[in-house]
């Protein structure tokens, strides 16, 4: 339940709801977190807009960092570059 992906070999898993008009296709490119007494929030934002909200258990959000960052670490690896995080841009736009 939950943790798929490609190298567990659940392209079909993906290729189904990508093929499924019921299943939301969402883009983000930001958001905002937050932490509750029983789940974590994220507000999923594009052009610093709001596009949704997600709320996950925080073993559901552990479980989901470790796998977006184990993909990240995947192409970090394949392409020999190191993808930046929002920190590190914002960081050295300020300095520039």
């Amino acid at each position: 339940m939950g943790d798929h992906d490609d190298r567990d070999g659940n392209d079909s898993v993906l290729s189904a709801a990508n093929e499924d008009d019921r299943v939301p296709k969402l883009y983000c490119n930001g958001f905002v977190n937050a932490l509750g007494s029983g789940d974590i929030t994220v507000l999923l934002q594009r052009n610093s807009q709001p596009v949704a909200m997600l709320n996950l258990s925080y073993t559901v959000a552990k479980s989901l960092a470790t796998k977006l960052g184990d993909l990240v670490s995947t192409m970090e690896n394949v392409t020999e570059t190191r993808i930046l995080t929002t920190d590190d841009v914002n960081s050295r736009i300020s300095k520039s």
